[in-house]
């Protein structure tokens, strides 16, 4: 390649034309089947990840300082990026036999393999199930590539990222009313056993909603930007309401964001409602205390989320709405996940310090099922606690770093905000996205929305826009 053409590469960024159309693809498809819930789609998003970093490496070498900027600013980032790797060099790093039934919590399975007569004097990996836990490692292949598509990306790019998500949650939504349309048998359900909210190409209906929320932190930043462009372009010197070019464009962008409102109160999901749509309310009163000032900001914030929310429970039915937040469904659900959560961190003691293995908690909790929960749960409906159950001490570690670099970029927003009164475009976009990344976060306390991967593939391009590199200038 000439010197000229490596120079028009810099000078486009070290997210290339080839990765951003892999990106592309790999957001279009992650909600398919379940969310990417199955094997054959998990094994289409793991290769389409393969091939964006490959693309990502490929730009590397041509313009390595570039790409290297963020991360030379923060350090710790490498090693999250690589936590993949660090757990299965723990986990699936062969023991002797007799080191591995001396470790926490696999003595019942080396009493299990002697009395069935399958102890052998051979080598085993810590993982007491090394093949889930390699198939559940090797599906962070996709959140890692979205993570550093974000990262990577100019803001354009990011906008282009954002509307494929944006235009996927349409598609969602308007699935979701043709399967509420046609009852809970409706064959656009494509088989998935569900009690009548629609779920979409999701299998739970917390999953969707989760999925329309983040979506709908990512509708408000754009939505965001087209304001800011459309207030300091020379064509338009409207005073707003809301610095759009007319009230015809903002009567657009509302209807959009009452479609994706719409979707999530359909879901009947509590977790989305409480954690997903407060964190839009959030994102939208910023948006508009930019482009307005905080008094006319909170004016339009206040009066348009109303109208939304007004709006979308109008549309669903008062009754469908409230229908799952009364006090009996509330205790009834609160006493089923605190048990399980419960026992769960009951067996993370008596597999710590190195936890299960990744991907085995279906597997290794079936020991600490107590008699009152009569159903067996695959998942611990409570990430933090799941991750912890068959990740110790190492997540523990991935975790406090992943805090240590949120909390700083937190820091450095609300400093930046005292400073100089505002943030500027790269700013926002790191806000904005970062608050539909703290509503999957809190959801996640409640549900397994991190073990979607069509959701934490999306939660991953909010973390890479939340954490990307912000142009110094001033501060």
């Amino acid at each position: 390649m000439s010197e000229a053409a490596v120079r028009g590469t810099q000078m486009a960024g070290p997210l290339g034309p080839v990765a951003l159309s892999g990106g592309l693809l790999l957001l279009l498809a992650s909600p398919v089947m379940r969310g990417g819930n199955r094997h054959v789609a998990l094994i289409v998003l793991e290769i389409l990840g393969v091939a964006v970093l490959a693309a990502l490496w490929a730009r590397f070498n041509l313009a390595p300082a570039r790409s290297l900027s963020g991360f030379a600013r923060q350090p710790l980032l490498a090693p999250l990026l690589m936590s993949p790797l660090l757990l299965a060099v723990v986990q699936l790093t062969p023991l002797p036999a007799a080191w591995w039934g001396a470790v926490a919590g696999h003595a019942v399975y080396a009493e299990a393999l002697e009395t069935l007569g399958l102890q052998t004097a051979g080598w085993r990996p810590l993982s007491v199930s090394p093949d889930a836990t390699a198939a559940s490692l090797l599906a962070a292949i996709p959140w890692v590539a979205a993570f550093l598509l974000a990262y990577l990306a100019s803001l354009q790019q990011l906008r282009v990222l954002m509307r494929a998500v944006v235009a996927v949650a349409f598609l969602e939504v308007v699935l979701g009313l043709l399967q509420a349309s046609g009852g809970q048998h409706s064959p656009l359900y494509f088989g998935v056993m569900t009690y009548g909210p629609p779920v979409g190409t999701f299998a739970n209906r917390n999953h969707f909603a989760n999925y329309l929320a983040m979506a709908l932190a990512g509708y408000i930043w754009l939505a965001y930007e087209a304001a800011h462009e459309a207030r300091h372009s020379r064509a338009s010197r409207a005073r707003l309401p809301g610095a759009f070019t007319s009230r015809h464009v903002l009567a657009i962008w509302t209807s959009g964001g009452l479609a994706l409102v719409l979707g999530i109160l359909l879901s009947r999901s509590r977790g989305a409602v409480l954690f997903g749509l407060s964190m839009a309310g959030v994102a939208l009163a910023l948006a508009a205390f930019r482009l307005l000032g905080l008094s006319r900001g909170w004016r339009f914030a206040a009066a348009l989320g109303t109208v939304l929310v007004v709006a979308g429970t109008a549309l669903v039915g008062f009754d469908q709405a409230t229908s799952r937040i009364s006090a009996d469904q509330l205790a009834g659900s609160a006493a089923f996940r605190g048990e399980l959560a419960l026992t769960s961190l009951k067996g993370a003691w008596a597999f710590w310090p190195w936890g299960s293995g990744w991907g085995t908690y279906d597997l290794a909790y079936q020991q600490f099922q107590p008699a009152t929960l009569p159903v067996y749960p695959n998942h611990a409906h409570h990430d933090y606690v799941e991750m912890l159950f068959e990740g110790g001490i190492l997540f523990v570690l991935i975790a406090v770093g992943f805090v240590w670099l949120a909390g700083r970029r937190a820091l450095l927003l609300v400093r930046t905000v005292l400073r100089e009164r505002k943030l500027d475009r790269n700013a926002m976009a790191a806000t904005l996205c970062g608050l539909g990344l703290l509503g999957l976060l809190l959801h996640s306390l409640v549900e397994f929305n991190m073990r979607i991967p069509a959701n934490a593939i999306l939660g991953a391009l909010l973390a890479g826009a939340y954490l990307r590199p912000l142009p110094t200038g001033r501060r």
